[in-house]
């Protein structure tokens, strides 16, 4: 599961994202997916299309606090799974309309209002996932080519383990804030 909130002109725009399956790997069709949270209260996600087992809504803002997951199909309950909340952060170097040496390292910084339990980074020409929070990552020289449309984008994140759902089942709340352009010459 997979709650995002995407920069967009003006704010923030959030994705929840859910996809049920069952233990065979067939959709989950039917359940009442909702997600908490202390500012937006309860959001129902709905089924995308006929036995999917996707479940999605959108809010356009990012809320503050924690967000908790409850999934319930008849008998069948994963309720209460709780991820901690993350304040939004800005990338803080390079700043939009900045003009960068081509083919030399990159630095990204960020600020990290707290900090989350890991960063991606990404360009139109370069990403790494799984980076500490540390506020800032390095792009290698040869990743940093010459172009004039240069978009950096970093996520942070914090996810849990679902208990009572399947192995590997997860819920991950990432913010992703965005530069562009950035000149790279």
């Amino acid at each position: 599961a997979d709650i995002e909130a995407q920069d967009v002109p003006g704010g923030f725009v959030t994705v929840f994202d859910v996809a049920l399956q069952n233990a065979t790997g067939n959709p989950v069709s039917g359940a009442t997916v909702t997600v908490k949270n202390g500012t937006l209260g309860t959001v129902n996600l709905l089924e995308t299309g006929t036995a999917t087992g996707d479940y999605r809504a959108t809010v356009n803002s990012f809320p503050s606090g924690d967000f908790q997951l409850d999934v319930i199909r008849g008998t069948d309950k994963v309720e209460g799974v709780v991820v901690g909340g993350l304040a939004a952060h800005k990338i803080t170097a390079p700043a939009k309309n900045a003009t960068v040496p081509a083919n030399q390292q990159l630095t990204v910084s960020w600020d990290r209002p707290t900090e989350a339990a890991g960063a991606d980074l990404e360009t139109r020409d370069y990403s790494a996932s799984g980076l500490p929070d540390t506020g800032s990552h390095i792009i290698p020289a040869n990743q940093n080519p010459a172009r004039t449309d240069q978009r950096i984008r970093v996520w942070r994140y914090n996810q849990v383990a679902m208990a009572g759902g399947l192995a590997g089942s997860r819920l991950k709340l990432e913010v992703r804030n965005t530069v562009e352009p950035v000149v790279v010459q």
